[in-house]
């Protein structure tokens, strides 16, 4: 019973690293969940059902609350925080997010100023802006709307 138990443990700390730890899922989630699965199994073909989901219930009710502390802790190991990234993107190191002012852009008509191939630059609102179309390309002069922004890109389409 004592090796089931273990094989359960192991499952359920090898998932407890796929998610905390590795990005994604499979490396080491895949294995975690087929071990508790033949830990279950196994119980069950040896012993009970009974005996098998009150082994596994019990063994996650101890494991997982270990497992956290334990993941918790060994985070902040200097071994392991060479895998982390602990940058911050602030004002003073240059980062800006994309200003306010272009999410309310949208739906907006206004003029190119160049041609757009497929980016350039237009008036609208009364502000020079740069923006994309979705491929085509566009004369200048010519009347676009903004259909969206993602960031500090703005796509228009044309309205000729």
């Amino acid at each position: 019973m004592g090796f089931l138990i273990f094989l359960i443990s192991l499952g359920i700390l090898l998932v407890f690293i796929e998610l905390l730890i590795l990005p994604g899922f499979g490396i080491a989630g895949i294995p975690g969940c087929l071990l508790i699965l033949i830990g279950f199994a196994v119980a069950w073909s040896e012993y009970s059902l009974q005996t098998a989901l009150t082994s596994t219930g019990i063994t996650l009710v101890l494991v997982i609350p270990a497992a956290i502390i334990a993941l918790s802790l060994l985070r902040r190991t200097p071994v392991i925080q060479t895998f982390i990234l602990n940058t911050t993107e602030n004002k003073e190191a240059g980062f800006q997010a994309p200003p306010s002012e272009l999410a309310n852009l949208v739906g907006k008509s206004g003029k190119t100023l160049t041609p757009l191939r497929p980016a350039g630059a237009a008036l609208i609102n009364g502000h020079r802006v740069d923006i994309v179309t979705q491929g085509e390309f566009v004369a200048p002069e010519t009347d676009v709307e903004v259909i969206f922004v993602e960031g500090s890109r703005v796509v228009v389409r044309s309205l000729q």
